[in-house]
């Protein structure tokens, strides 16, 4: 489904000239953990679930910091004792985030810069609402090409 079909979908009207925009892409099924949850549980939510990335947040979904698949691998390759450690002592604190508004160009030149995977959205007041990853992003581009290819 393209862009604009997404857009009409979801009862917003969307012309070939708007900017995309994060909120365009993202996932709004973002598993959080919170700080003093264990790396364990880290990997089990990431060994049944379809994601590589987790967010780590407050009671009130304020984001503290995000996990990946590769702090995992790396955790588990340099500590012996990693199944008890707590996700705070090993997660990627206060990380960029952007929100739903922000141009999705924007988002990915930000990913780009700094060699990450993955941006917690937040809403107006801070809270999480989403995650942009670079799977989100090639999905978004698939559609691109694919809805251009037709068009030939």
């Amino acid at each position: 489904m393209n862009i604009i079909n997404r857009a009409r979908a979801s009862g917003q009207s969307k012309r070939d000239s708007d900017p995309i925009r994060v909120g365009d892409v993202m996932s709004k099924a973002v598993i959080t953990l919170s700080p003093s949850d264990t790396v364990a549980k880290s990997v089990e939510l990431m060994a049944t679930g379809d994601f590589r990335h987790l967010v780590i947040a407050d009671d009130e979904q304020k984001v503290l910091g995000v996990i990946s698949d590769r702090d995992i691998l790396s955790v588990k390759g340099r500590i012996s004792e990693w199944r008890v450690k707590k996700i705070q002592e090993v997660m990627t604190p206060t990380p960029i985030t952007v929100t739903q508004e922000t141009l999705l160009s924007s988002a990915v030149a930000t990913m780009i810069a700094k060699k990450i995977n993955c941006l917690p959205v937040i809403d107006t007041s801070g809270a999480l609402c989403g995650i942009v990853t670079s799977t989100d992003v090639m999905k978004f581009s698939q559609h691109l090409l694919e809805s251009m290819e037709k068009r030939t």
